[in-house]
């Protein structure tokens, strides 16, 4: 029950972080993808099982919000959370540069992913904008340690990581 308290309370503290993103970089014209880090931390400190549903919901989240295809975020932060499982044995997520090249790496693929399909799915690319891709990206890479650490003060991530074990 307390891994589910945790999970919950990450997600709330997301969208928070989502929203204040929005207030401070909408008006510069820069997507910063909180949702995404966050879902990179679930993942970098949980069983698969929980990062893929973290990431799921997250991606619906930000489809409930969005007004192209539905279902093409939640679909897009499960591929890149099985992308991120698979280099996650080979790197040290705790250090700050790993953090930063990871998510900034993940976010460009995700902007990519993300148009490639609502193109299969509507037939019109949704592109977010060479800004976003670049910009966004650095910034959400620069910002990822910070988001890290606070989520590690605040959470108890020892439950968390005892979830594997059940």
């Amino acid at each position: 029950m307390l891994r589910l308290i945790n999970i919950v309370l990450l997600f709330i503290a997301a969208t928070v972080f989502y929203w204040l993103g929005l207030l401070v970089f909408a008006p510069l014209g820069i997507m910063v993808n909180i949702m995404l880090a966050f879902s990179i931390i679930v993942a970098a400190i949980t069983p698969q099982r929980y990062g893929y549903i973290f990431a799921f919901f997250s991606g619906l989240f930000l489809d409930f919000l969005g007004t192209t295809v539905f279902g093409a975020g939640a679909l897009a932060f499960t591929l890149l959370m099985m992308l991120f499982y698979r280099i996650k044995n080979n790197i040290d997520f705790k250090e700050i540069l790993p953090q930063m090249v990871i998510t900034a790496l993940l976010n460009f693929v995700y902007i990519i992913l993300f148009g490639i399909l609502t193109k299969i799915f509507s037939n019109s690319f949704a592109w977010q904008g060479w800004k976003n891709l670049f910009l966004g990206s650095l910034l959400l890479g620069l910002l990822m340690p910070l988001l890290y650490l606070l989520a590690e003060r605040f959470l108890v991530f020892d439950t968390l990581k005892k979830a594997d074990e059940n």
